[in-house]
């Protein structure tokens, strides 16, 4: 018979030094484990989801007033370019160069990376369109 569902992973937290359970259950789990039990930790990085929809909200203000993009997800495509956050690629078949532009997801950038990309993509922005949009925006 196969569990339908598995249990959920445990969760710590470092504080002084420590590692300490986050819940009441992380606790329990921890302390019916058996002698020398090993975990693999992989840490959890937060982002902060009001930036991430300022970001997008902005853009989607500079392509409604701009018309210079056909959507956000374009203009995101330019920031991440202006920006260096892409990669170089060779076309092993012709030997050709192109650019793919990096993720800005959760998983991929943490909170102190996004929001360095994102003072660097509102400046590049300011610069390419002639003014501010944040300060459009209020």
């Amino acid at each position: 018979m196969t569990k339908s569902h598995s249990k959920p992973k445990l969760q710590v937290y470092k504080r002084d030094g420590h590692l300490l359970p986050l819940t009441e259950y992380d606790a329990q789990e921890i302390e019916q484990a058996p002698i020398d039990q090993l975990y693999d930790l992989v840490p959890v990085f937060k982002r902060s989801d009001p930036h991430h929809k300022l970001y997008w909200a902005t853009l989607g203000n500079v392509v409604q007033q701009t018309g210079a993009w056909a959507s956000s997800a374009h203009l995101h495509d330019d920031l991440k370019m202006l920006c260096g956050h892409y990669r170089t690629v060779i076309n092993r078949a012709t030997g050709g160069l192109y650019y793919i532009p990096d993720s800005i997801a959760y998983r991929k950038m943490d909170q102190a990376e996004f929001a360095a990309y994102f003072e660097q993509a509102m400046e590049k922005l300011s610069e390419t369109i002639g003014y501010d949009p944040l300060a459009a925006r209020q």
